[in-house]
């Protein structure tokens, strides 16, 4: 059965959602544990569906709790709710959305907004495990195929070391005038019915250059591969050749070995054939991962549009009915719990409002992806210590709706990333148009990468870049990053106008 894991140091907390969970999902179990090292022993022995944790707690608070679920392997993909009246501060929900959790949740709730956070968790985490499973079994295909092609290969080499072969010679004219007898029993042929023939079953007939080289007595040629037909059946044979002279250097005719390649030759082809087959699931793959993406957005603007329709404009509602009522005359500390709750329901509107926004900005649905970016460079500067520059606000580029939405979430990760991890004081983001393709480019003044990205390696702390280049790979895009350790980060996305 399926678990909810809730981790307090308070009892009538967790007595609170347990009975919240019992009667809302009546599908799972609740667990819970009243201090951090309790509730990390259970989330690896339970892996619970998704983990309720609270930041004030005795001992490892919920930030520490958080942080050592996401660094361990077995518990990293369990989604984490954070619930605290902390949440509240922009600085605390930040702190805590940085130790990995998945959504905030603040202290007092509704049970319906506790019971919204939970529901969005759980089907981003449904999405997330049909993904990483297939993921799995993917990777366990081609481990499998890999390992059978290994052995393959190496029987291969063995049959290549006793490898059956048969010795040739023509004249200057390319008549056989010599064949070795083991070519009975593997062309099925007796060597009297090939000499004084030319060309016996086409073997340099494969290539008009090659025979004309070849009686030409200039030179022979290696590792040539020919397809030959015996009986029923098709053989392939490497042959190797080389021309030999008299002592007046006149050129008496060519000598050479065929070699049968047959075996090696269709593994080959499978193999060619399985990697086809492996790049159009992985190609297949890729689209899953963009339909769950659209996905993932769609309800993303669903919720905000709730957020903004509903609790917006009852906060809005209720801070408009306060605003009527005459506060003179009243007791001081009447008046001075109205000038309160005045503040708070204008906090919780604004609150509200960048929630909306965070979960799916409508000026990216309304007026396109450089005014989204724009914005979003604004948002930046007003919330942290840093200054933004944007280049190319007039710029238009006119996308498929779904791939402004992929490149939007791919360029506000790459700012994420600077602010997460840069320690940088300035950033910038350039948008470039040229005739074929656009480059959109976010540069950095922080601390810098240690290694530079390179395609070809899956290094330590480039799986949000290799994952952002499989992305780009869905629209025939590209990343470029280039980085000096302590001055600069310089990450550029390459996206082809034509087909977007």
């Amino acid at each position: 059965m399926k678990t909810i894991l809730a981790i307090d140091d308070n009892e009538i907390n967790l007595q609170l959602l347990g009975n919240i969970i019992r009667l809302h999902y009546p599908g799972y179990r609740f667990i819970k544990a009243n201090n951090g090292i309790m509730g990390i022993s259970k989330a690896k022995k339970e892996l619970p569906e998704i983990i309720l944790l609270d930041i004030l707690m005795p001992g490892l608070n919920g930030y520490e709790v958080c942080d050592i679920l996401k660094k361990e392997k077995s518990t990293s993909h369990i989604p984490v709710l954070m619930i605290s009246a902390l949440g509240s501060n922009p600085a605390e929900r930040t702190k805590g959305l940085n130790a990995g959790a998945d959504a905030f949740v603040s202290k007092p709730f509704t049970v319906s907004e506790l019971q919204a956070q939970i529901n969005v968790v759980l089907r981003i985490k449904n999405v997330e495990d049909i993904l990483r499973k297939r993921n799995e079994n993917l990777e366990r295909s081609i481990k499998i195929e890999t390992h059978n092609y290994l052995l393959k290969e190496e029987r291969i080499q063995q049959i290549s070391e006793n490898a059956r072969q048969f010795y040739w010679e023509v004249d200057n004219q390319g008549e056989f005038v010599y064949v070795s007898p083991v070519i009975e029993s593997i062309l099925k042929t007796k060597p009297l019915e090939i000499i004084g023939k030319m060309n016996f079953a086409g073997l340099f007939k494969t290539d008009e250059k090659n025979t004309t080289v070849l009686l030409s007595g200039q030179s022979g040629f290696k590792e040539l591969e020919i397809e030959l037909k015996v009986g029923n059946t098709k053989r392939w044979f490497e042959i190797n050749c080389f021309p030999f002279t008299g002592k007046d250097g006149k050129y008496f005719g060519t000598r050479g070995i065929c070699f049968d390649i047959t075996k090696r030759k269709n593994a080959e082809l499978a193999r060619v054939r399985k990697m086809k087959q492996i790049q159009q699931y992985q190609k297949k793959l890729r689209e899953l991962n963009n339909k769950i993406t659209l996905v993932e957005e769609l309800e993303r603007r669903r919720i905000a549009e709730n957020l903004h329709d509903s609790l917006g404009q009852t906060l809005s509602l209720a801070y408009l009915k306060l605003s009527a009522i005459e506060t003179n005359g009243f007791h001081p500390k009447t008046e001075k719990a109205l000038t309160e709750i005045f503040g708070l329901l204008n906090k919780a509107i604004n609150e509200s409002r960048q929630i909306t926004y965070d979960l799916s900005p409508p000026v990216l649905h309304e007026l396109g992806l450089i005014s989204a970016l724009k914005w979003r460079l604004e948002q930046i500067e007003q919330t942290h210590q840093v200054e933004t520059k944007f280049i190319g606000e007039n710029i238009n580029i006119q996308l498929k709706k779904e791939n402004t939405i992929f490149i939007y979430r791919i360029i506000n990760e790459l700012l994420q990333n600077v602010l997460k991890h840069a320690n940088a004081t300035e950033i910038k983001l350039e948008v470039e148009q040229r005739r074929y393709k656009f480059r959109i480019s976010v540069a950095d003044n922080g601390i810098g990468l240690k290694n530079n990205f390179d395609n070809s390696e899956n290094k330590t702390g480039n799986y949000g870049l290799l994952s952002i280049k499989e992305r780009l790979q869905s629209f025939n895009g590209r990343l470029i990053l280039k980085s000096e350790q302590g001055v600069f980060t310089l990450v550029t996305i390459e996206i082809p106008i034509k087909n977007n």
